[in-house]
């Protein structure tokens, strides 16, 4: 993965702003690729394990504030390494030993609970960076979307700025020509992992 300093540097040199005054800030560039990593985390989720210790005969397992929307687990493992299937929608159909429904902030077991590690696969929002020489929670292979999503951030940025001003702006329709290659990079993405060609981190 990539630090965000150099990431940052990246975007820079796209922006064309690379003088010993530039237009854009190492603040603005940093909440610029804040926004990216955020709006790429929405389309891409990192895929994380959380688990829980449980003792035996409960109920109820609590979803991990990590988690938080119940909708972006994807798996529940027990601790002999077995999935266990969601409730089906229908009661009577499909009836199984042991299975789980989301209500609020747990899970409800149909069936009391094995004692031991329980494992829970899911989505998890893309971590944000805090310093220059943090690593950026990015999947291999999507620097380039995250640094495009970032460009069409930072153009748009200038772009309102310039309009307080009253001033006429091409940062607005560059930003759009951004957001429109974002779109496309998406796309050929979502190709290679139905293609087999790239596993989703």
């Amino acid at each position: 993965m990539t630090h965000r300093a150099a990431l940052r540097d990246a975007l820079r040199v796209r922006l064309e702003d690379t003088t010993l005054s530039p237009l854009w800030t190492d603040a603005m560039l940093n909440e610029a690729l804040a926004g990216a990593i955020r709006a790429y985390g929405l389309r891409i989720p990192k895929q994380a394990t959380t688990t829980v210790d449980v003792s035996a005969g409960v109920t109820e397992l609590p979803i991990p504030a990590g988690i938080g929307d119940p909708t972006r687990l994807i798996r529940l493992v027990d601790p002999r390494d077995r999935v266990v299937p969601a409730a089906a929608e229908d009661p009577a159909a499909g009836m199984v030993a042991q299975s789980w429904r989301a209500w609020e902030t747990t899970l409800r077991l149909s069936q009391p609970a094995i004692a031991g590690t329980w494992r829970l696969e899911h989505l998890a929002s893309r971590q944000i960076p805090a310093t220059d020489l943090e690593e950026t929670d990015i999947g291999s292979g999507d620097e380039e979307l995250v640094l495009v999503l970032a460009l069409a951030a930072a153009l748009r940025q200038r772009a309102v700025d310039d309009g307080k001003r009253g001033a006429g702006s091409e940062m607005l329709r560059l930003a759009d020509a951004a957001r429109t290659e974002a779109a496309k990079l998406f796309a050929a993405r979502q190709r290679r992992v139905r293609g087999g060609w790239l596993t989703a981190s």
